[in-house]
């Protein structure tokens, strides 16, 4: 009698926290849909984004991070929708990572060197890079379990956090989880927190963050005159 007393209050208990956990989840809804419609509204009129950035990336096993890189990004569509992307870094070292066409150059001046990635079938995958920046809900769907984690104040600005967890295994291999910290404001990400398995993870930050701003498609180009290329 007294086993199955227990056993009833433990269903109860269950029951209870169940009930819980749908009400939270109820409850945290309404934000995620709001963070929904603000994101479906910017990627409706979407034509670029700039911002400066900070980038640090947390070593779990070391419980540190490394030094901090700054610099500018750039991110647009091309008429065909593919991704076309800038990101230079000016400190402590000096780097450009441009994407266009499905291909992605990475150089290094003060070592003159250059490599170039066909991305091919994975061109898709510079989304990565500006995960939140023009996506649809939907389309982020189609990739990300996603789910409302709450809000907090980035860079003075009120934020819905979003954290996303990609569907493909293959995907998750790199990054199990990515974390979004969206203006409330415009919908647009000021922080990513992208976490490896391993509990490492890269945090970029942007600052004087721009929507529909004038940049010239040149932006997106890498003239390297006298540097080899190493193709891959």
């Amino acid at each position: 009698m007294k086993r199955r007393a227990i056993m009833r209050i433990s269903i109860s208990a269950a029951f209870i926290l169940a009930l819980c956990v749908i009400a939270l989840a109820v409850q945290a809804d309404p934000e995620l849909q709001k963070i929904f419609s603000q994101m479906d509204g910017t990627s409706k009129n979407f034509r670029n984004f700039t911002a400066s950035f900070t980038q640090k990336k947390y070593t779990a096993v070391l419980q540190e991070f490394d030094t901090p890189a700054k610099g500018d990004f750039y991110y647009a569509r091309a008429k065909d929708g593919a991704a076309l992307l800038r990101k230079e870094e000016t400190s402590p070292g000096k780097s450009v990572l441009t994407i266009k066409k499905g291909v992605a150059t990475f150089y290094e001046p003060n070592i003159r060197q250059a490599k170039q990635y066909n991305l091919g079938k994975n061109k898709d995958k510079a989304e990565y890079l500006a995960i939140g920046i023009s996506q649809s809900p939907a389309r982020l769907q189609e990739n990300f379990n996603v789910s409302y984690l709450g809000s907090e104040t980035i860079n003075g600005k009120p934020c819905s956090i979003l954290l996303l967890k990609p569907k493909n295994p293959k995907e998750a291999a790199y990054f199990a989880s990515i974390t979004v910290w969206f203006s409330k404001s415009n919908g647009i990400p000021l922080q990513n927190k992208m976490q490896e398995p391993n509990g490492d993870y890269i945090l970029i930050n942007f600052i004087n963050e721009k929507l529909n701003t004038n940049i010239p498609g040149s932006r997106f180009d890498q003239k390297l005159p006298g540097i080899e290329i190493q193709k891959y």
